[in-house]
């Protein structure tokens, strides 16, 4: 009895193992692509590539740091910090940037991920953002 409570015991803990460990996804690097935007007050947007940048220089287990840059319609280059987390499955992201707002999303692939931005400022504005790794 006692050797079948041990054997018991020990399959337990290996199935906790494999339900903590999830393949956590790899995000640094460059990424772009496409997004479409509404602004209030300014209406719809949309570019399509090249336009958004996300270069994520650190991640720590589930855990991601970085930037996001795009340059304004005038010219201007508009750099922000930003810091994310990974779902314990390692399916979708959350990430916020300094001063702008909040994104979540899913991740498609290894070199893939969709966000949806939202930011409650003056003036509100939702953007659906697509991220293809360039390196």
């Amino acid at each position: 009895m006692k050797e079948c409570n041990v054997i018991l015991l020990l399959f337990v803990f290996s199935c906790m193992v494999c339900i903590t460990t999830a393949d956590i996804p790899d995000l640094i690097g460059n990424w772009t692509g496409p997004f479409v935007e509404y602004n209030s007050g300014q209406g719809f947007s949309e570019m399509n590539g090249g336009y958004f940048f996300l270069n994520i220089t650190e991640q720590q287990d589930r855990i991601f740091v970085g930037y996001s840059s795009y340059t304004k319609s005038d010219g201007t280059q508009v750099i922000r910090e930003l810091a994310g987390v990974i779902s314990s499955d390692g399916t979708e992201l959350s990430l916020v940037e300094q001063n702008n707002g909040y994104s979540s999303g899913k991740i498609i692939g290894p070199d893939e991920f969709e966000v949806v931005y939202l930011s409650d400022s003056d003036p509100i504005a939702v953007a659906i953002d697509q991220f293809i790794r360039i390196s």
